[in-house]
């Protein structure tokens, strides 16, 4: 068991030089759904797929209520779940209101046991080519519409040797 990783291609201003940069990133392997889940922890326990999938969507709708009050939800083994919130600064307590904050949204922390297993995961080179940051692309993949035009230049270029 490990985590994949690309190398992604960044470029990086430093003293008003850009400079080619290089950084692993997670190449994810899949996504995960609940109905997938929900029958792996059916084949390790003597629960019915739709038993697990009826307690995991209870899960989900309680953990999202209580956050969206204001709880933070504590799961022993796993970690727990805050809510967030983002607000723009004011001069004075007064100024600040509802309408000061910008966004609210969740943040995980995981439990020391959960992160050591993460950790211990270990990881793989998942994809050897060489990925551009400003294009989310291989960097010697052409672009679509480079690729097209390419594409017609040579058809064009068979039929006028024709």
């Amino acid at each position: 068991m490990s985590i994949g990783y690309y190398k992604l291609n960044r470029k990086l201003r430093v003293k008003g030089e850009v400079k080619d940069v290089y950084v692993a990133r997670v190449a994810y392997a899949s996504e995960i759904n609940t109905d997938l889940l929900a029958e792996e922890v059916a084949a390790s326990t003597n629960a019915s797929p739709a038993e697990v999938l009826m307690w995991l969507r209870a899960l989900e709708y309680q953990i999202s209520r209580h956050i969206a009050e204001g709880d933070v939800v504590k799961l022993d083994s796993l970690g727990s779940f805050y809510p967030t919130m983002h607000a723009v600064s004011q001069d004075t307590p007064e100024k600040v209101t509802s309408r000061t904050i910008t966004s609210l949204g969740v943040l995980f922390r995981p439990t020391v046991r959960f992160s050591r297993k993460v950790k211990k995961a270990g990881v793989h080179l998942a994809d050897r080519r060489i990925f551009d940051a400003d294009r989310r692309k291989p960097k010697n993949e052409p672009d679509n519409a480079a690729a097209e035009a390419e594409e017609g230049r040579n058809i064009n270029n068979t039929m006028s040797n024709n």
